[in-house]
């Protein structure tokens, strides 16, 4: 509880720091924190769009010392089809967040991770093109191979961001999600559809990292631009949202290109829910899209399954609304008190 009153008096200055004449607002969406805190107070707050994915197996959801905790030290789910293989658990808001007209919309959350049998430098993955037969190899990510993830998603256009935190590093990530995995019900032509030409997928920013719990934040600004806080720092700013990285000429980790021009969505991004669980992400893009077979490639479970795994716990979801653009600056310097009181709640543990 004392962890929680003090993200919230950290909170209480960000807003008041935000100020002026802009009415900003904080929820704490959830804080695992209510007397007696169960499964069924969970499931009201998260919906499991995919499935339960590694707790099919083994359920380890747990709620202690006001938090979320899940463990998976050895992933045992995998599938040969490149987003159904990534989503080792995925849970969303059930409740969605309005993107305030001209402002900002912010989640954070604290986030502890420990990865199992993750290769800090890398790990090669091995598979083979599809149609062709040529072999395929890409250097993985450490937070590739297992990562507690949060992440920021818009389900109308398919537009994400995330964190991901693994053992030693984090990254940032920005990607659009296709029609065919969002709603494989719209057709090319159809108002909404996303095809290969707007979707992508691509790491924006690896850091290292020490030992957690680590404070999480992503900023979305109704002018299309989105930034990433970690323990108050900033980490990654990306303006143009929907145009990826390498169309846009900006630094990304050169993992996924791209195969189109993209779509600018300042202004259309109205809605977002939160998300959070565990991930692997070995696929190549554009993860067998019907659109490219020619790219398609299948990694043999051998390869997607290696060992890896991750127990990572999840406190603090919080949502903060800043309605005037102009009081974006001041909030931001608030996020870096939400991280100074993070970063010293870990010193005192130690």
């Amino acid at each position: 509880m004392q962890r929680v009153q003090s993200t919230h008096a950290a909170l209480g200055l960000a807003l008041a720091l935000a100020g002026g004449s802009a009415v900003a607002g904080t929820t704490v969406y959830d804080a695992f924190d209510t007397p007696g805190y169960s499964m069924a107070d969970y499931n009201a707050k998260w919906a499991n769009p995919y499935g339960l994915g590694e707790m099919s197996v083994s359920d380890t959801r747990s709620f202690t010392a006001g938090n979320f905790s899940i463990k998976a030290p050895v992933f045992q789910t995998g599938f040969d089809f490149s987003v159904y293989d990534h989503l080792k658990y995925m849970a969303a808001s059930t409740q969605s967040f309005a993107v305030p007209v001209g402002g900002t919309l912010t989640f954070s959350s604290t986030i502890s991770a420990t990865a199992y049998n993750t290769q800090a430098a890398g790990r090669l993955i091995s598979g083979s093109y599809t149609q062709s037969g040529l072999p395929y190899a890409a250097l993985a990510l450490e937070g590739q191979q297992a990562g507690a993830v949060m992440n920021m998603i818009d389900f109308s256009t398919g537009q994400l961001f995330d964190w991901f935190i693994s053992g030693s590093t984090a990254f940032t990530l920005i990607e659009r999600l296709p029609s065919s995995v969002t709603n494989p019900l719209l057709k090319p032509g159809d108002p909404g559809y996303v095809g290969i030409d707007k979707m992508y997928t691509q790491i924006i920013k690896q850091v290292a990292i020490g030992s957690g719990p680590h404070q999480a934040s992503i900023s979305y600004s109704d002018a299309g631009s989105v930034s990433y806080f970690l323990d108050g720092t900033l980490v990654s700013r990306i303006d143009n949202v929907g145009i990826p990285l390498d169309q846009q000429g900006v630094d990304w980790s050169g993992v996924y290109p791209s195969y189109g021009n993209g779509e600018a969505l300042s202004g259309k991004i109205r809605n977002l829910t939160i998300g959070h669980g565990l991930f692997s992400l070995l696929d190549a893009f554009p993860f067998q899209h019907p659109d490219r077979p020619d790219l398609a490639v299948s990694i043999p479970l051998t390869q997607r399954l290696f060992g890896q795994g991750m127990d990572a716990s999840f406190d603090n979801f919080t949502v903060t609304s800043v309605p005037e653009a102009q009081s974006w600056a001041m909030l931001l310097a608030g996020l870096g008190v939400v991280g100074l009181v993070a970063r010293r709640r870990i010193a005192t543990r130690v």
